[in-house]
């Protein structure tokens, strides 16, 4: 984890300048609600928040808050939302973000248990169930199809909000 430099020849380490260049900037860029009394039970981690200007905001809910950033990537055009792996108490908030967001993908780069702690609650339905009720926000998820790679699955839900008629189709 180091580099050298070229100018003094010695050895520069970029795991504690990394370290330090983040401790800076969450000065400048603080994650104050995050913080508060009334969100911390809706993160899994303590020392993950996401900066206050850059969090999704949830617009129907009683509070707005998900650990959830928005991340735009210029050359690509894109943006992309970066979130905690949802906790059993905010599944229904996590598939709301989506539901607003209109996201098309959910790429989960974990697994729900790693080394004997969980990572995130199962949010998805699995193929003996084939369909979740999240009636705190008011959706239902449906498995249309599960396809397992060697290293990874693909699976087609369904997402309804029954609160709306509409429903959309997307990847995980």
């Amino acid at each position: 984890y180091g580099i050298y430099s070229s100018r003094r020849r010695r050895k520069i380490d970029t795991k504690r300048k990394c370290k330090f260049d983040i401790r800076n900037q969450a000065i400048e860029y603080p994650y104050k609600v995050a913080k508060l009394p009334m969100n911390r039970n809706l993160n899994r981690y303590r020392d993950v928040s996401p900066y206050d200007h850059s969090r999704v905001k949830l617009e129907n809910a009683d509070n707005d808050y998900i650990n959830a950033s928005l991340v735009a990537v210029k050359e690509a055009e894109r943006a992309y939302i970066l979130t905690q792996g949802p906790l059993r108490n905010t599944c229904g908030h996590f598939w709301l973000m989506v539901w607003e967001q209109c996201s098309k993908a959910v790429i989960m780069l974990n697994r729900v248990i790693e080394k004997g702690s969980e990572k995130c609650a199962q949010y998805w339905p699995t193929s003996e169930e084939l369909q979740m009720s999240f009636t705190d926000m008011g959706f239902v998820v449906r498995l249309l199809s599960e396809e397992d790679q060697s290293h990874y699955t693909i699976r087609v839900l369904e997402l309804e909000n029954t609160k709306n008629i509409n429903a959309i189709l997307m990847s995980k």
